[in-house]
C-alpha cells in the first residue's frame, strides 16, 4: 500500500475529514492534501504528528485499537522512511567510510552535499532526513565507483550483502545498505571481538607461551645461508619461499639492524597453508631471538573484526617489546598491491595486480647497494606512517613516565577500569605496611615509595586540568577470599605480586572514597564483578586508550588509532554491561 492510499484509508476508517485530521495533527490542509495526492512524502517529524493526530481522533471516537507506535510504524513503512538512532547511524556510516575508505569530497560531489555534511554525520551531529533516499544515493555511488572492482566484495562483506557481485542489483544492494546503517549487528560483532581480544590479553602469560613453543631452546643457526645476490620468485608457492628465504638471510646474518615490514598483498590464499604459517612465525621468532627489533606497518584497511583477529595473532610478539606497530592513514589498493621487507642483510620487494595474486612476483636481494635503496625507500614509507600503538616495557619506563607527565598537563575527560584500587588514593603509611607485611626488601620499598610519590603528583596534576572517573572493584569478604587483590604496580614496572588482606583492601577503599569527597573532579563507580585480573584500562576520550598489563609481562599499550580506540571504548562498556 502506498502512503497516499494508507492515509486515505485512515481518514475513511476514522470517519473524519481531511481538515479534521490536519487540525488534529497540527498541519495545514494544503500540506495534508499534497501528502494525500502523492505530491510530497512527509519526513519523520511530520509522520509523528500524523500518527499522533490519527490516534487522537480514534480516542475521540472511542476506538482504542490504535496506538501511536503501531500507526507510526505503518506510516513510516509506507513512506519508505526508516527510523534509527543517530549515534548508531553515525557509527555505522563512519565504519563504512573508514574501512573502504571512501573519499568524502568525491562522495559529496556525487550526492550533491557539502563535504562538511558528511563530517558532521560521522561526528553524530547530523542525520539524513530521509534515510531511504540517502541509502539509495550512497548505493548508486558505490556501485558506480566500485561495481567492477575487487573492493565491491569488501563493501558487500561490510554491509552484510550476500548477493553475488556479478548478479548484484541496485535494489538488493540498497536494501542491505539500509539494514546496515540502521542495524546494531555489525557494531555488536565488532564489540564482541574487542571484548574477546581484551580477555585474551588479560589471560596471556608470556612465560607460559615461551615455554610452550620452547623459545628458550630455539637455536639461531650460524651456518651461512647461501643466497645469490638476487633472486626472483613467481607465483604464490615461490612467493611463500621468498618470504622464508628473507627471514633465513636476516636471522643468519651478523647485522643487528631492525627489520621493516609493510605489505598490503592478499593473504587469504597464503593463510590457508598452515605449514607455511608455522615456518613464517618461526622465522619471526628466530629474528626476535637474535634480538632484532621489528617495525611493522599493519594493513588496517579492512573490517574491524578482521583487524582484531590479526592483532590477536600478534599478541605474543607484541609482548616481547621488540615490535613497533604502525599504520598508513591513506592507502589505495584498487589496482596495485605491494610488499616491502628490509633488514640489515636483505630486502624483499613484491607486487601484484588486485585480483591476480597468483601472477605476482617477489624480488629478494642481498646486494649492498640495493638493500640500501630499499632501506631508504622503507624509511620514507615509515615517515608517512602513524603509530598503531605505542608499546612500553621496563626498558622504556622513563619514556612512558614522560608521556604520562605530559598528558597530565592537558585538558581531557578520563574513564578508567581498574582491577585493583588506584594507587593514587592510598596513604603512604598503609602502602608501606603492605610492603613490609609482604617482606619486600628495604631497597625495593624505597624505590616503590618514590614511585608512589610520582604517581600521586601525576594524578593531582591531572585533576587540575581534567575530570577522572574510576570504576573500582567493590567486593564482599567472601568474594575477596576467592580472588584476593594485589597492589596495582604496572605503572612502576614492578612485576612481583604484592597481596593485600581484606582489612587492608577495606582501608584503602575508604581512603579512596574520602579522596573523592576532597576532589570534585574525581568520581568513583563501584564495579561488583571481576572482569579482568591482569589488565587495567585507561581512556582519555577522543585521544587514546591505555591497556596496561600487570604481569607476564608488565607492559603498556597506548592506542590512538581512531577505529580501534572507539571500538575498545564501546566493546569495554558492552563487557561491563554483560557482567
Amino acid at each position: 500500500m502506498t502512503f497516499p492510499e494508507l492515509l486515505n484509508t485512515y481518514i475513511h476508517q476514522l470517519h473524519c475529514t481531511a481538515g479534521e485530521l490536519a487540525d488534529a495533527s497540527g498541519l495545514t490542509q494544503a500540506s495534508l492534501s499534497r501528502y494525500r495526492n502523492g505530491q510530497r512524502v512527509p519526513e519523520t517529524d511530520t509522520l509523528k504528528k500524523l500518527a499522533a493526530g490519527i490516534v487522537h481522533i480514534a480516542e475521540q471516537n472511542s476506538d482504542t485499537g490504535l496506538d501511536f507506535d503501531f500507526v507510526f510504524a505503518q506510516l513510516a513503512e509506507a513512506a519508505g522512511i526508516v527510523e534509527t538512532d543517530q549515534a548508531q547511524f553515525s557509527s555505522q556510516f563512519s565504519a563504512l567510510v573508514d574501512t573502504i575508505p571512501i573519499n568524502l569530497n568525491e562522495l559529496a560531489k556525487s550526492m550533491g552535499y557539502d563535504p562538511s555534511y558528511f563530517s558532521r554525520i560521522k561526528k553524530g551531529q547530523r542525520m539524513p532526513a530521509d534515510i531511504t533516499k540517502f541509502a539509495e544515493n550512497l548505493s548508486s555511488f558505490l556501485l558506480r565507483k566500485y561495481g567492477e572492482s575487487e573492493k565491491m566484495e569488501k563493501i558487500c562483506k561490510q554491509i552484510n550483502c550476500h548477493a553475488d557481485k556479478d548478479m548484484l542489483s541496485h535494489t538488493d544492494f540498497t536494501s542491505a545498505m539500509i539494514q546496515y546503517l540502521c542495524s546494531n549487528e555489525p557494531k555488536e560483532k565488532a564489540e564482541e571481538g574487542i571484548g574477546d581480544y581484551l580477555k585474551k590479553l588479560d589471560e596471556f602469560d608470556l612465560n607460559e607461551y615461551m615455554t610452550l613453543i620452547r623459545f628458550d631452546q630455539l637455536k639461531v643457526p650460524t651456518v651461512p645461508f647461501h643466497l645469490p645476490s638476487s633472486k626472483n620468485y613467481y607465483g604464490i608457492e615461490q612467493m611463500k619461499q621468498g618470504e622464508l628465504d628473507f627471514f633465513k638471510a636476516t636471522a643468519l646474518s651478523r647485522s643487528k639492524e631492525p627489520i621493516f615490514m609493510n605489505s598490503d598483498m592478499p593473504m587469504a590464499d597464503m593463510a590457508q597453508d598452515m605449514e607455511f604459517n608455522k615456518k613464517w612465525m618461526f622465522g619471526i621468532a628466530a629474528c626476535l631471538k637474535k634480538g632484532l627489533h621489528l617495525h611493522m606497518i599493519h594493513h588496517v584497511d579492512r573490517p574491524l573484526e578482521e583487524m582484531i583477529l590479526g592483532l590477536e595473532a600478534w599478541i605474543p610478539i607484541y609482548m616481547t617489546g621488540q615490535i613497533a606497530p604502525y599504520y598508513l592513514k591513506k592507502t589505495n589498493t584498487d589496482i596495485y598491491h605491494h610488499l616491502n621487507y628490509v633488514s640489515g642483510a636483505a630486502a624483499l620487494a613484491g607486487e601484484c595486480i588486485n585480483g591476480y595474486h597468483k601472477d605476482g612476483k617477489y624480488y629478494l636481494t642481498n646486494a649492498r647497494q640495493e638493500v640500501a635503496y630499499y632501506r631508504t625507500k622503507t624509511n620514507h614509507i615509515l615517515s608517512k606512517a602513524l603509530p598503531l600503538m605505542e608499546i612500553y616495557t621496563g626498558e622504556s619506563k622513563e619514556k612512558f613516565h614522560r608521556f604520562l607527565a605530559n598528558e597530565a598537563k592537558k585538558n581531557g575527560v578520563h574513564s578508567n577500569l581498574y582491577t585493583a584500587l588506584p594507587l593514587y588514593t592510598i596513604s603512604e603509611e598503609l602502602f608501606q605496611n603492605i610492603l613490609e607485611r609482604n617482606h619486600v626488601a628495604a631497597e625495593k620499598q624505597q624505590m616503590l615509595l618514590q614511585e608512589l610519590h610520582r604517581v600521586k603528583d601525576h594524578f593531582l596534576q591531572t585533576l587540575r586540568f581534567s575530570s577522572v572517573e574510576d570504576r573500582i572493584p567493590v567486593l564482599s569478604q567472601e568474594e575477596y577470599a576467592e580472588m584476593p587483590l594485589t597492589l596495582s604496580l604496572s605503572e612502576m614496572f614492578y612485576e612481583h605480586e604484592i597481596c593485600c588482606t581484606y582489612d587492608e583492601y577495606l582501608e584503602h577503599y575508604h581512603q579512596t572514597m574520602a579522596f573523592t569527597e576532597r576532589c570534585p573532579n574525581y568520581t568513583v563507580l563501584p564495579q561488583h564483578a571481576r572482569i579482568f585480573r591482569n589488565i587495567q584500562i585507561q581512556i582519555k576520550h577522543d585521544e587514546w586508550v591505555i591497556i596496561s598489563k600487570n604481569k607476564s609481562p608488565v607492559i603498556h599499550f597506548v592506542i590512538r588509532h581512531p577505529k580501534m580506540r572507539k571500538a575498545i571504548e564501546d566493546g569495554l562498556w558492552q563487557v561491563l554491561n554483560e557482567e
